[in-house]
């Protein structure tokens, strides 16, 4: 069973109002120093708070606050302790748990206290540069290699099948689009034809166990030869290679530059899926690239149903949504054009 958060939007609680007192709790119970709040993690709305995170001093150590207000379905502290059992990479691994309290309903939250690391991002969005496309490829190849050995949870009867899992989450994301007043006949049309996609290309992509947000936000980089990944609550099942297209549709999202066209964006997309093909875990795959395309097509359609519309904007909120949509809908036909124009009988 893997956590579910956005699954969660009809039916979590805003948690931000219990913020100041499961603070105050949490302090008085570890000795726990808050500095500044570095992360508030919200289901698409400002009302749908589900984690806190808080830099601060603990037994005179910088530490990491996660505060967890949404009940998992499985704890963070649980998955940390099945990673490092199974783990054995030499350059990945997680930050040190210091101590922690799983989510109970007596409590109604849960929390960790974890090392602070005070290292760079594997690179920052929206772009990577020659090099750093290399350096978290050679990452992705220890990542598949090394650490996802063993599954940390068991699968659910819908995760079973790609078609399955995709195809309900892109119901629910028009339910959320719908129910917002953001679901565009445009999207309606671009939905439709994705799950027309689908359900030709999924029921030959097998589902497997991965870190759900493999991305520059939850990779640090201590040094050539160390690691850090982040997130952890997240570890979960999903189509093959999900984890190689998810960066890429975070960082096209981050973009609040205008004057990038569609073209230069399938360009360095393009850059990325031939350094990927040079790895081994890839090589060993005819399909990838089928692979690759189907998962490009989910992020885009899952930006134009759900995530430009409900993401942070300091200005010209508009523009940026208009300028993102056009873009995601250009990608979401390039990508679309390719799998309609892909021989199966081949694959």
């Amino acid at each position: 069973m893997a956590n579910k958060i956005t699954e969660k939007y009809f039916k979590h609680h805003n948690f931000a109002q219990h913020e100041k007192r499961v603070l105050d709790e949490i302090t008085t119970r570890t000795n726990f120093r808050p500095e500044k709040e570095i992360f508030r993690g919200q289901i698409y709305d400002k009302d749908k708070v589900g984690s806190l995170i808080y830099k601060g001093v603990w037994r005179d150590k910088p530490t990491v606050l996660k505060i967890q207000g949404l009940q998992p379905d499985v704890d963070e502290i649980d998955l940390i302790g099945r990673f490092n059992d199974q783990n054995e990479s030499a350059k990945i691994r997680l930050p040190e748990l210091y101590d922690g309290s799983m989510w109970n309903e007596k409590d109604g939250y849960g929390y960790l206290l974890l090392e602070y690391i005070d290292a760079p991002q594997i690179f920052q969005p929206p772009f990577a540069n020659q090099e750093q496309i290399k350096d978290l490829c050679a990452l992705y190849q220890e990542y598949k290699i090394n650490c996802l050995r063993e599954p940390l949870i068991e699968r659910e009867p819908n995760e079973l099948s790609s078609l399955v899992f995709t195809a309900q989450r892109v119901s629910h994301w028009a339910k959320i689009a719908q129910t917002k007043g953001h679901l565009a006949g445009a999207e309606v049309r671009n939905m439709e034809k994705f799950l027309s996609l689908a359900g030709k290309h999924l029921p030959s992509i097998k589902m497997e166990f991965m870190h759900g947000h493999f991305t520059y936000d939850d990779i640090f980089k201590l040094s050539d030869k160390e690691y850090v990944l982040m997130s952890n609550l997240f570890w979960s099942y999903r189509p093959e290679f999900y984890d190689t297209t998810f960066h890429l549709w975070a960082g096209i999202k981050s973009l609040r530059e205008q004057n990038v066209t569609v073209d230069q964006i399938i360009g360095y997309l393009q850059n990325w899926l031939e350094e990927y093909k040079k790895l081994p875990v890839v090589l060993q795959d005819a399909d990838f690239e089928r692979k690759f395309d189907m998962m490009m097509a989910e992020r885009c359609i899952g930006a134009l149903l759900v995530d430009i519309q409900n993401q942070y904007y300091e200005s010209d909120r508009n523009n940026f949504i208009a300028h993102l949509t056009e873009l995601f809908r250009d990608l979401f036909n390039h990508f679309t054009d390719k799998l309609e124009k892909t021989n199966l009988n081949k694959t």
